[in-house]
């Protein structure tokens, strides 16, 4: 197959990669935004997508994020480097063209000369497909988010094929449970941490980490570097760091670059360990129960794992989040949509490997969990969800 990048990298037009699912007025609105917004900002051979945990549900709130050209092929060319692409790989594509993980594979194999195959039907997830793609054409490396790897190493317990050289995760927590799984059963993960702004991954496990049997460090991409703030936010300066951002206020359009001195402040608490990182969270997982401090993104790990434990078919059913309270501040909910007798199971468990103040305190039986096109929940159309549901109880 040909690769389709879906750009064309070496033209100085300005190119707006959009979910094509959204409602049309939410697509329109935001085309709109970044016509209006390259015309305002002058510029250039620049790439407008929409970050990653934006939600169509506020068009005034969804970001766009400019990306250069050349800072799209500078996370390119790192990324070659990092696990050694060469014109004899093969690509498997599962994430889309509209996201920087997905655009990032067509343009690692452009600069390399891979291939790139499908690894969709009918553009939607089905890991048998994809693990038949994979067998068939001999594929050496992929990009996949969590939810995805959960779907082939814990629902469905398939082995890797023997082509697999890496298969790098992003787009979410990657539990270490889930990563041992997977290399228990010959998966090459590499656990990666990256963001919109920074034009996909920049830092990713090494290809070196493969041969031992632990959770590996996440190290630093050769275009980018990293820093602590004194408050605890990670700061990255790289050569594909995004030009600005824009946004839609009231027939206003706001454009804005938040970078100073060439760092950007990442939402991300966490460490820089010599040339890797730590990640322990975004800013929005910490939160205070009745003053206690806690990280919502570790409770949900927790509750992961404890779920592999008990039936794997139900992490996708499932989502622990943080409700505020009048009383406490915020308190734990749990959103499933499992019946009662399985969410009191779930309840019973989890409350004794928490603290006190952590356990669940209401649980909403929901038809469906929103997700987007990556497997990632939605959480604030799920935090509408609950609320609604919640007032109407009371």
């Amino acid at each position: 197959m040909a690769n389709d990048i879906g750009i064309d990298p070496s033209s100085v037009q300005n190119e707006i990669l959009l979910n094509p699912r959204w409602p049309q007025r939410t697509f329109d609105i935001l085309f709109a935004t970044a016509m209006r917004a390259q015309e305002k900002a002058e510029l250039k051979a620049h790439v407008w997508i929409a970050t990653s945990g934006s939600t169509s549900a506020d068009v005034t709130q969804t970001k766009l994020v400019a990306l250069s050209k050349t800072a799209l092929l500078a996370s390119a060319q790192a990324v070659n480097r990092h696990l050694n692409v060469a014109a004899s790989d093969v690509w498997c594509q599962v994430l889309p063209r509209f996201h920087v993980g997905g655009l990032g594979v067509n343009l690692r194999a452009f600069l390399s000369g891979a291939k790139v195959v499908p690894g969709l039907q009918r553009a939607q997830w089905d890991p048998l497909f994809f693990y038949q793609t994979l067998k068939n054409e001999n594929a050496t490396f992929t990009s996949l988010v969590p939810t995805q790897i959960f779907d082939l190493v814990v629902t469905h317990q398939l082995r890797a094929p023997e082509s697999l050289k890496a298969v790098v995760i992003g787009g979410g927590a990657f539990s270490e449970t889930l990563y041992l799984k997977s290399r228990e059963l010959g998966w090459p993960v590499l656990p990666s941490y990256g963001m919109t702004e920074t034009a996909s991954q920049i830092a990713t496990a090494s290809l070196a980490s493969l041969k031992d049997n632990q959770f590996p460090a996440i190290d630093l991409l050769s275009h980018a570097k990293a820093r602590q703030t004194e408050d605890g936010y990670l700061e990255v300066y790289a050569d594909s760091l995004f030009s600005c951002y824009a946004r839609n206020q009231e027939e206003e359009i706001e454009i804005w670059d938040p970078k100073v001195d060439g760092w950007f402040k990442t939402e991300d608490r966490g460490f820089v360990l010599g040339k890797s990182l730590s990640i322990e969270g975004r800013s929005q997982d910490y939160i205070k129960i009745g003053g206690e401090a806690t990280n919502i993104a570790l409770l949900r790990t927790l509750l992961d794992n404890l779920l592999v434990e008990q039936n794997p078919q139900w992490v996708a059913k499932v989502a622990l989040l943080a409700m505020p309270s009048e009383r406490l501040g915020w308190e734990i909910h749990l959103a499933t949509t499992l019946d009662e007798v399985c969410a009191q199971t779930i309840q019973d468990r989890f409350v004794k490997v928490v603290r006190p103040f952590e356990k669940i305190r209401q649980v909403h039986c929901l038809k469906e969990i929103p997700r987007s096109d990556l497997g990632k929940v939605k959480w604030g159309e799920l935090r509408r969800l609950c609320e609604a549901r919640r007032e109407s109880l009371v």
